[in-house]
């Protein structure tokens, strides 16, 4: 998780420190912040404002230029090479996995078996580059 947000924001920004007069996007885990301002070495600013329940939704609320969001880079990659939105800083917060599930109720059917065989190819390939 590092901050993403457009270059005219980026512009204001010298520092982590910069970040409080900004509007912080938030996610539903109300923790995300907290943890990248420690992993900046600096304090978190008392946070207000919307909280999005999608990742999506509030990059692409920071896309418009609306605050910034707090998000995996490499989710939003077609966003930063189209320079729609920049990470301003070269600090990252680890926030956990994601994991490929399905009810055991429901057999594997040839669609599951093809997402899957295709999400592992794309991990793969990620891991490479």
């Amino acid at each position: 998780m590092t901050p993403l947000c457009t270059p005219s924001i980026a512009h204001r920004l010298s520092s982590p420190r910069d970040l409080t007069q900004e509007l912080l996007l938030r996610s539903y885990r109300p923790d995300e912040w907290r943890r990248w301002f420690e992993a900046a070495g600096a304090s978190q600013p008392v946070l207000r404002g919307p909280v999005f329940d999608s990742s999506a939704l509030m990059v692409a609320a920071a896309a418009n230029g609306l605050g910034v969001a707090l998000a995996p880079a490499a989710m939003f990659t077609p966003e930063l090479i189209a320079e729609r939105l920049v990470q301003p800083f070269d600090i990252s917060v680890d926030a956990g996995r994601y994991w490929l599930t399905r009810l055991i109720s429901r057999k594997n059917s040839d669609a599951m078996r093809s997402f899957r065989h295709w999400l592992m190819n794309e991990v793969v390939a990620e891991a490479r580059s």
